[in-house]
């Protein structure tokens, strides 16, 4: 006969901490939180406020007229995050002990872990593949699609848009040309904001492609020998939880820190919650984040689909 003390669940406790925490780490690949600015939150919700540029003809005026201009700018836009919270229930029995099925117990709490991880990196890629639909939950500030070709300059502006928005499959011809399309696009007062894209994030089945692309010293599309002027340019990423097989993203990963947000309002934790008649004990997994984009400027889409 197997004798289980009264206590079992509270011995139980640090093994499922550690199975779970071990469940959290067990995936070294995540790409979510290399692209998004994550940070902690204090409040139910989080307000991003963005500014218009600052006219570089200010800086004549001093010279000009003597004076020093004050300087000026528009109101830009106002991107509200509201915290959701994500709350799930792990439950162990008491006869699991009894018939030693520990194995089981351990693969529970691991497996826990494991899936608010990928929760988290499902939630990430979701902003990247919805960028091109117009779904409420993944608009951003100025209330159009990530890649858009009607993003306003800015709300006392909106008549004036730009486009980050594209068609083309991942040659590299078609490189080149978003990215001269990237380098052109303009602040509210319609001055260069220096964009330099860095990074090709893809999907797998875009990866060698993307390789070929930014790692060839050579033309790969020519037999004379001809220079690839993408070679180095680019970082190449694949995301396994980009789920369109044609699209693909260019992006400024400076940029892309300013305005890509994830605010963790409480991490990702585990409790105790008690016993049951002395037959099931459970544990609570919660977290509380928001996630979107404020600013679209450091990234153009391509879907040729």
């Amino acid at each position: 006969m197997t004798i289980i003390s009264d206590n079992w669940a509270d011995a139980l406790d640090p093994i499922i901490h550690h199975w779970f925490e071990q469940g959290v780490g067990q995936r070294k690949n995540l790409v979510g939180p290399t692209l998004f600015n994550v940070q902690g939150s204090q409040r139910d919700y989080e307000e991003v406020s963005s500014v218009g540029a600052i006219g570089i003809d200010a800086w004549e005026n001093y010279e000009n007229s003597g004076q020093v201009p004050q300087v000026d700018f528009d109101q830009g836009y106002k991107r509200t995050y509201t915290h959701r919270e994500f709350v799930v229930e792990l439950e162990i029995l008491q006869k699991f002990l009894e018939d030693n099925k520990f194995r089981q117990i351990t693969d529970a709490a691991l497996r826990l872990g494991d899936s608010a991880m990928l929760k988290r990196e499902t939630d990430m890629a979701g902003v990247f593949n919805n960028a091109f639909t117009a779904s409420v939950p993944y608009l951003g500030a100025d209330a159009v699609a990530l890649c858009s070709d009607s993003h306003p300059l800015s709300p006392q502006k909106a008549a004036a848009v730009q486009d980050n928005n594209f068609a083309l499959a991942l040659t590299k011809a078609n490189v080149a040309t978003i990215r001269e399309a990237m380098m052109g696009f303009t602040d509210d007062t319609n001055n260069l904001v220096a964009v330099m894209p860095d990074l090709l994030l893809v999907p797998p089945e875009l990866e060698d492609e993307a390789l070929e692309i930014s790692k060839s010293l050579l033309d790969p599309a020519s037999g004379n020998n001809a220079i690839n002027p993408q070679a180095g340019r680019f970082s190449v990423q694949p995301w396994h939880f980009l789920t369109d097989a044609d699209a693909w993203f260019m992006i400024d990963r400076t940029m892309m820190k300013r305005g890509l947000d994830f605010f963790d309002r409480v991490p990702l934790n585990i409790k105790f919650e008690g016993v049951y008649k002395q037959v099931r004990a459970s544990w609570t997994a919660r977290m509380r984040y928001s996630y979107g984009w404020s600013d679209w400027r450091w990234v153009a889409g391509s879907n040729a689909s």
